[in-house]
């Protein structure tokens, strides 16, 4: 089962940090999307040579997170996929800090034609899925239900720095606009200790996304959309430091 892991260890750095010296968690998606890349490779799931062509592309993902990632700590991040259905494909992560696991991340992802921007089987496209064996589960990513009123915030649009090689805009910069959303005091008493994602609508380049906020207890809920299309929903959930 040892193969099917791919692990990187990672120095959090100065320019990792938010004001409050705390790693930003974005960043923490973009070493999750590079592992999963070596893992996909390292284990048939994805050849480099159908980068042009085809890509994997994440539709939900729900992060645990029990305490917070500071400046100067380490931290060691793996992966390893599971089995799943003919288009929908399970992916976790781990995350350890002195030897101590501290956190958990669960994704299904699908793999898409980049020209007709739509999903296709991965045997199409020459790649035999493996069977998983191992018992490693994590629970599905949420759902992630409106039940608050949602107000609107500003508009974004999508620009060069936020648009990855699936010609889309990059599941990381998501979780930057709605963190910046929240207000400053909430992220200077508290850190973000669970989050679940729903990519609804692939973003492109150019396009302007209204972003709209809502509240219930300690949860946030930040929907982006237009007047044609509902693009994701994210649901952010902060825990006071100790």
């Amino acid at each position: 089962m040892e193969n099917l892991i791919t692990k990187k260890t990672q120095k959090i750095e100065i320019n990792d940090i938010d004001y409050m010296g705390e790693y930003q968690i974005y960043l923490l998606f973009h070493h999750f999307t590079d592992i999963a890349t070596r893992n996909g490779i390292e284990i048939g799931l994805w050849k480099q040579e159908l980068m042009k062509d085809y890509g994997w592309v994440v539709a939900k993902q729900s992060l645990h997170l029990d305490e917070p990632i500071c400046y100067g700590e380490e931290i060691e991040l793996s992966t390893l996929p599971a089995d799943g259905t003919f288009v929908s494909f399970p992916r976790y992560y781990f995350i350890k800090k002195n030897e101590k696991m501290i956190g958990y991340c669960s994704s299904l992802w699908t793999l898409i034609d980049l020209h007709k921007r739509c999903i296709v089987l991965p045997k199409r496209v020459g790649i035999d899925v493996p069977k998983f064996d191992h018992n490693i589960t994590l629970p599905s990513p949420d759902s992630i239900d409106i039940d608050v009123p949602l107000n609107y915030m500003e508009t974004r649009q999508v620009r060069y720095s936020d648009v990855d090689t699936n010609q889309h805009m990059n599941n990381a910069k998501y979780i930057q606009w709605a963190m910046d959303l929240i207000d400053f005091d909430i992220h200077k008493e508290n850190f973000l200790s669970e989050m679940t994602i729903q990519y609804q609508k692939e973003i492109k380049p150019l396009t302007q996304v209204q972003l709209f906020l809502g509240k219930k207890d300690q949860s946030y809920i930040v929907q982006g959309k237009d007047e044609l299309n509902d693009y994701f929903l994210i649901q952010l959930t902060f825990s006071q430091r100790k």
